[in-house]
């Protein structure tokens, strides 16, 4: 007789879940069942859908109930929530528009993802606000759009869906204020490469607040009235909730599925959870960090994805694991790329990793070629081993490139010694034939064997707030001295430094800088092996300035 598998939910992990086991075996019944209307959509595309800049509504459906069917040989039910799981029985309780169901299974998977989460806002449920996670969703935001002609929409939260609608407010034409209760947008990312994000938007046209939140909205006779946790009150046409995501856990657990720490379902490798033949995948579930080896929540498509292929081969007869996650992801605004992965220096301290960082800006392409850009990284790695643990970083196109060149090579369990001689492809309209990981390979390389003689520009700060009155050394041309400096350096050419020793104390540590680092460098390493003690500011001028606007 035919196994029998349900799966409840589509989209990323219920949907992959039921083509991968389709894929594998022609002998296993299955039953997709989404509550929504659309079983195969592109979420992550919705915002740039309503933005505009996906201009056809069929780009974001990747699946109808009838393709998805005929494909994959399965039966698909929309508008179909699951109720109740009765893992006795093995049965499934559906609620359709009908009324209700049983489904008999063998194999079960649970891809009901996750669930925006909604602040305690006064007043939040005499307003009308609307969120980003689905189909329905963003045909609303539309529809509102293209009936009101709102001028002004608040966003609150400013993570991925919160900088994306943003984004897509301005594509409308329409302003948007967002509000983030952190400290700093994007606050997963360090706050040294987030700033770069938030003074972005402001420059595009955003009205950025941080470190508050909102506490209430009222509903007027012409708009929405909105009031701050610091007082100030604003007026807004349009309210956009991208406050973050939780699992939706209420079905699995009412099971009897065991819930980690962060909330999520826990799984093994093969996303089998604590109760036979129940499996689970997506954003539900949480998922082993290859690089701590603890668990963690990570809601973005590719996880889901390779755990729902995981899930569906394994139901269906296959063999196959899912190792863990990393944390990769991107985020663009109006031409400005935001990429990370791994750990931050902070996460990385938190686990017990004895981590340090570096700081370069080097060209996205070669510098000769016309149009280039700039990206600014940080890098981690472990100080005992160089292990590179992770990457942040921001700047202009191939941004995300190099996030994913630290991606592999943290999933290998590469160093930073390693970065040093990783071969990458090299044309002038691409990159350097020095790549911008060889580059912190080579400037975290150096530290580890002693000859880097770098300091952070936090360092530097924390001298200059304390008054001590560093020496400093601004090894940039005289023009470019005659802009942003560092209080008290004095200028001396990297080319003229030989020279110019006689204007140096000996007796004193020199702090040495140019623009982003590699020039310092230079001049670090002749006032070395000219006897001075002297040290390099990671990053130059320009990764300074960065740490004091945050400071």
């Amino acid at each position: 007789m035919d196994r029998k598998i349900v799966i409840i939910g589509g989209v990323a992990a219920g949907a992959t879940g039921a083509a991968k086991a389709r894929r594998t075996s022609e002998d296993v019944q299955i039953t997709m069942a989404e509550k929504g209307r659309y079983i195969s959509f592109a979420n992550c595309g919705l915002p740039y859908y309503t933005g505009g800049v996906i201009e056809s509504r069929n780009s974001v459906l990747l699946h109808t109930k009838k393709t998805f069917g005929d494909r994959f040989n399965a039966e698909v039910l929309v508008n179909t929530e699951a109720v109740e799981i009765d893992p006795a029985k093995k049965t499934v309780v559906f609620r359709t528009p009908d009324g209700m169901t049983e489904r008999p299974y063998d194999k079960l998977l649970i891809a009901t993802g996750a669930k925006t989460f909604i602040p305690n806002i006064d007043g939040i449920d005499t307003v009308p606000y609307f969120t980003m996670r689905t189909v329905e969703d963003a045909d609303g935001v539309k529809a509102f759009i293209e009936n009101n002609k709102p001028k002004t929409a608040l966003v609150i939260g400013a993570g991925f869906i919160g900088i994306e609608v943003a984004e897509a407010m301005l594509h409308c034409g329409i302003k948007p204020t967002v509000v983030e209760a952190l400290p700093e947008v994007m606050p997963n990312f360090p706050k040294i490469v987030a700033m770069n994000l938030r003074e972005k938007m402001i420059e595009e046209g955003c009205e950025v607040i941080v470190n508050t939140f909102v506490k209430k909205l009222e509903k007027t006779d012409n708009n929405i009235s909105v009031e701050l946790s610091d007082g100030r009150k604003l007026a807004t046409d349009l309210v956009l909730m991208c406050t973050g995501v939780k699992p939706d856990v209420s079905l699995a657990v009412s099971a009897g599925v065991e819930l980690g720490q962060r909330g999520g379902i826990l799984t093994d490798e093969r996303m089998l959870t604590n109760v036979a033949d129940i499996y689970a995948a997506g954003d539900v579930v949480e998922k082993t960090n290859l690089i701590t080896g603890k668990k963690m929540l990570l809601p973005l498509a590719g996880p889901a994805n390779r755990e729902g292929r995981t899930a569906g081969t394994n139901m269906a007869g296959g063999d196959m694991i899912f190792k863990g996650v990393i944390g990769s992801s991107v985020l663009g605004f109006q031409g400005f790329v935001m990429a990370q992965t791994g750990l931050t220096y902070e996460q990385a301290l938190a686990e017990g990793f004895d981590a340090d960082y570096v700081y370069t800006e080097d060209v996205n392409t070669s510098s000769y070629y016309p149009g280039h850009g700039y990206i600014f990284m940080m890098t981690v790695y472990d100080k005992k081993t160089g292990r590179l643990l992770g990457l942040s970083a921001c700047g202009a196109d191939g941004t995300e490139k190099r996030a994913d060149e630290a991606a592999v090579a943290i999933y290998a369990g590469l160093s930073v010694y390693d970065l040093e001689h990783l071969e990458f492809c090299y044309a002038p309209p691409f990159a350097s034939a020095k790549d911008n990981l060889n580059i912190a390979g080579f400037v975290a390389s150096n530290n580890l064997r002693g000859i880097g003689y770098t300091v952070a520009p936090e360092f530097i700060l924390e001298k200059m707030k304390k008054n001590e009155k560093p020496q400093l050394i601004d090894v940039r041309s005289s023009l470019e001295f005659k802009g942003p400096k560092l209080e008290g350096a004095i200028n001396i050419f990297v080319n003229d430094v030989r020279k110019n020793t006689d204007k140096i104390d000996r007796s004193r540590p020199v702090y040495v800088y140019c623009a982003v680092g590699f020039r310092g460098y230079l001049a670090v390493r002749t006032l070395r092996n000219l006897g001075y003690e002297a040290y390099n500011i990671t990053g130059g001028i320009e990764a300074y300035n960065r740490a004091a606007r945050i400071a």
